[in-house]
Formats: C-alpha cells, structure tokens, sequence
C-alpha cells in the first residue's frame, strides 16, 4: 500500500534528505503502482534530494513488476515508462528503454543464446553478469541462472522461445544454530517443466 496520503505528502517527504518511512525495507513500502509517477518525477529532478534513491526503488521494483510477471501492475508501468520515455533526464530516459526491454522478454518469442541469457539475467535478477552465474540444465533446454548471496533468486530460460520463470527457494531453519538459511547458487532448485516448455 503506498505510505503517502496525497501527493504533497509525498514530495514533502522528498524534499527532506534525512525523512524515513521505516528504518528497514522502506523500499518495498513504494513498490506500489499508485506511486510509479512520482518515482519517475522525482528520478528526474535534480534539485530532489531523493532523487537516487527513487531511480534505485524505481529501478528494483520494475524488475520485480516483470521478473516476477505480476501482470495486474503492468499497466501502471507501462503508463509511467511512457512519461519517461520524454523526460529530459538520460536516466529516466534509459529506465524508459529499460522497462521496454524487459517487456520484451515476455512478449517476443525468440532463442536465447548464452549472451542473450545473460543480458536478462543481469535484467531480470540483482547484480551485474559477472556476479551471477548462468549455466545450461542438464536437459540442455533451458539456462539456469541464479543470483549470489544466500538468498538469491534463480531464473529459468527457455532457450527455443526465450520463455522464463523466477522462484525462490525458501529459508530452512539450521539444527545447530536454529538461524535461517537458504541454498545459495551451486544449489538447484529442481524444477519440473514440460519439453514443450
């Protein structure tokens, strides 16, 4: 649910460099539709003392949008990815021809060879190419790519139709120090897709 009553409200909390919704995970409180006009608004202006840090929210919950296919908030994406698509700011600009291509990875219908695989998985997933690791199935039909860390998402291409599919392993509880862990990226969830698939 966006924070901000009103669009003042949002702008007053912008304005003000050391103003917090909460102290951890604010990011996820604006990844929400209602608010994708004013992230871009404020990406783009230079005198918005948030400025970075709404290019970064808008930047990580559009690969949330698309990565995660949550098709009901593609609208609202597509509407604020237009209005960016004029600014006169290049990042939003770019952000603008950013949301077109990861679009494009749900309509166009194509081969993913290893540098395609990779450019959507440094898209789709956190981290630079050189920070992932993206390796072929064992049936040699899909590209298995996974972020690093110990809670990383893993992404699957077909590499026929370029079709993909996101999924998180969940957090296991550990015997000995009763902390939560989770696989990181030499481990594979299995997953079951068709040969059509």
């Amino acid at each position: 649910m966006w924070p901000f009553a009103d669009e003042e409200s949002f702008w007053v909390w912008a304005a003000d460099p050391d103003a917090v919704l909460m102290e951890q995970d604010e990011d996820l409180l604006l990844h929400d539709p209602a608010g994708l006009l004013l992230l871009v608004t404020a990406a783009a202006d230079a005198e918005c003392p948030k400025r970075s840090y709404c290019a970064s929210v808008l930047h990580d919950y559009t690969r949330r949008i698309t990565g995660w296919q949550v098709a009901h908030e593609y609208s609202a994406l597509r509407t604020a990815a237009d209005l960016a698509s004029s600014s006169g700011d290049v990042w939003v600009r770019w952000w603008s021809e950013y949301v077109d291509r990861l679009f494009s990875y749900l309509t166009d219908v194509r081969p993913v060879n290893r540098a395609a695989a990779e450019r959507m998985a440094t898209d789709l997933l956190a981290g630079p190419a050189d920070k992932l690791v993206i390796r072929l199935a064992p049936s040699q039909m899909h590209w298995q790519c996974a972020e690093s860390g110990h809670y990383p998402s893993y992404l699957y291409i077909n590499r026929r139709s370029g079709e993909y599919r996101m999924t998180r392993p969940h957090a296991y509880p550990d015997k000995n120090s009763g902390r939560y862990f989770a696989h990181g990226p030499d481990y594979w969830l299995p997953m079951r897709v068709s040969d059509e698939w």
